[in-house]
């Protein structure tokens, strides 16, 4: 298991993203060029995730579209279990997820090995290895420089919840300093953590911008069932705000954010905020339309769930981008948008 992988659960209190478990696998199978370790997934595997699921949607922020998912679920479970193939199984219950909860957050992943190796394989990896680990990645940092005519260009991979992924946002606005405006490119970004979310739009105004507003409800444990817990029906607001930063590298400079239909998650919240107070124009196309804050969570083994557990509301609008995307103040294809972006700044 790579660590980037182990990051995604032990930093993961919230997380607004779906990716995860699935880019890692891939990019382990790519790779290593090994043959997948899931023919070791048996039907009783499969069993313990759709019982666990059930249990762990006690969680769900929605819990008004619980009974209909759980009914769909006990309706469709002998389907589920025929599929003998893992990868056709986890679909086949992420399809039946969209359709009744319509939450693009709420996933069932596939683990690149076995939990209970994992943890008979040792302690998980210290912050200093996650940190050594991100670095490669360059902590989501794709790319940052001065295009001709002094316009600063970032592009984000991902937006990384590791606490030194700051660091990283700093560096790499420090290379564009003196630009006359920024292009923000979260085209091919799914989202990820707060650390680096925070931090960016901690340099995109002089002062630090209120982000948004996370409802909560509150969960207390469940006496009869160690998996699930009881929603009374309150919730809890937590204000997020963006970094105190010393010195912003534009607090004023014109900002343009290019998005797509992948643009997910943390990206939407970047896109939306900076729109939804007038900070950045968005070109592009609309966004993919999750906004509901998530935790990773264990179905046993070999599976997990990307589970809502929070809806976001910005205090510009009241509301959010959750399955309408972020409509872009440009309409653009996804790759004729820097090129949109750079004819606007002149």
């Amino acid at each position: 298991m790579t660590l980037r992988h182990v990051m995604t659960a032990a930093l993961g209190a919230v997380v607004l993203s779906c990716q995860g478990p699935a880019a890692v696998l891939a990019q382990e199978a790519a790779a290593n060029g090994a043959a997948s370790p899931h023919a070791a997934i048996t039907g009783a595997h499969r069993a313990r995730a759709l019982d666990t699921l059930d249990r762990r949607l006690a969680h769900y922020v929605m819990h008004e579209r619980t009974p209909a998912i759980r009914a769909r679920l006990a309706a469709r479970r002998e389907a589920y279990l025929e599929l003998t193939d893992p990868e056709a199984f986890r679909q086949a219950i992420n399809a039946d997820l969209l359709a009744v909860s319509g939450d693009r957050h709420l996933q069932v992943w596939i683990e690149p090995r076995s939990r209970d190796d994992v943890i008979a394989g040792g302690p998980p990896p210290t912050m200093e290895q996650m940190s050594a680990q991100e670095a490669t990645n360059g902590f989501g940092v794709r790319e940052a420089r001065v295009l001709d005519g002094g316009v600063g260009y970032l592009d984000l991979a991902y937006f990384s919840g590791h606490p030194d992924a700051g660091a990283a946002i700093d560096a790499a606005l420090a290379k564009l300093a003196g630009s006359r405006a920024l292009i923000l490119d979260l085209r091919n970004n799914g989202g990820g953590g707060e650390a680096a979310l925070r931090r960016l739009m901690g340099h995109l105004a002089g002062e630090p911008m209120r982000l948004e507003d996370i409802q909560m409800r509150r969960c207390a444990p469940d006496p009869a069932d160690p998996e699930g817990c009881v929603q009374d029906g309150t919730r809890d607001v937590q204000e997020r705000y963006a970094d105190a930063v010393a010195a912003p590298a534009f607090p004023d400079q014109p900002v343009y954010v290019l998005t797509s239909g992948g643009s997910f998650s943390a990206a939407e919240a970047a896109a939306y905020g900076l729109q939804a107070t007038g900070r950045a124009t968005v070109v592009g196309e609309v966004t993919g339309g999750g906004a509901n804050p998530s935790i990773l969570m264990d179905l046993g083994p070999w599976f997990s769930v990307v589970m809502p557990i929070g809806e976001a509301r910005h205090p510009a609008t009241g509301a959010n981008w959750e399955g309408v995307g972020v409509r872009p103040d440009v309409a653009a294809p996804a790759d004729r948008a820097l090129e949109e972006a750079l004819r606007r700044i002149g």
